[in-house]
């Protein structure tokens, strides 16, 4: 193989690297997620939230939640998002309910706050170079579901 067929094969490689790159999803370009969120017919809002970081508020499937930004450098440069739904149950949801739903799942942690709220998140790690929208898809899909059991099992009406 000569140099120059060498160099080519490298600088395609490099274009499609570059290329797929572009089309993921990550915490550092919060307009990717509101793009996905678009194409996913789910209303999305993109705000601040109290620290100066990016926040999502959306609904879907007749449930609001938002998406939390982590890892930010002054609202940048964010490497982490997190699915957040919260329910005011006032108490009405007792520990252990929520401490068999955090034993029996390997995705999606619950916790009562010090009010008695009932509140299911998901962390999701982008890094640099984010996550394809397929992968991506596949995660929300797991968010999506999370939030119906969670909503079943502690019986939110």
């Amino acid at each position: 193989m000569s140099f120059k067929t060498v160099l080519s094969a490298l600088a395609t490689l490099a274009a499609l690297a570059s290329t797929a790159t572009a089309d993921n999803i990550t915490a550092a370009n919060p307009q990717s997620l509101m793009d996905f969120f678009t194409s996913e017919g789910a209303p999305a809002k993109l705000v601040e939230d109290n620290v100066g970081d990016p926040k999502i508020e959306l609904k879907h499937y007749d449930t609001n939640f938002a998406v939390y930004f982590y890892g930010c450098d002054d609202g940048k440069s964010c490497d982490a998002i997190q699915f957040f739904s919260g329910y005011g149950t006032e108490g009405k949801v007792a520990i252990a309910k929520i401490n068999s739903w955090n034993t029996d799942r390997r995705f999606g942690r619950a916790y009562l706050t010090d009010e008695g709220n009932a509140r299911v998140e998901y962390d999701i790690y982008t890094g640099a170079d984010g996550v394809s929208s397929e992968d991506f898809s596949e995660m929300f899909e797991i968010w999506v579901d999370l939030m119906g059991k969670f909503e079943d099992h502690i019986e939110w009406e």
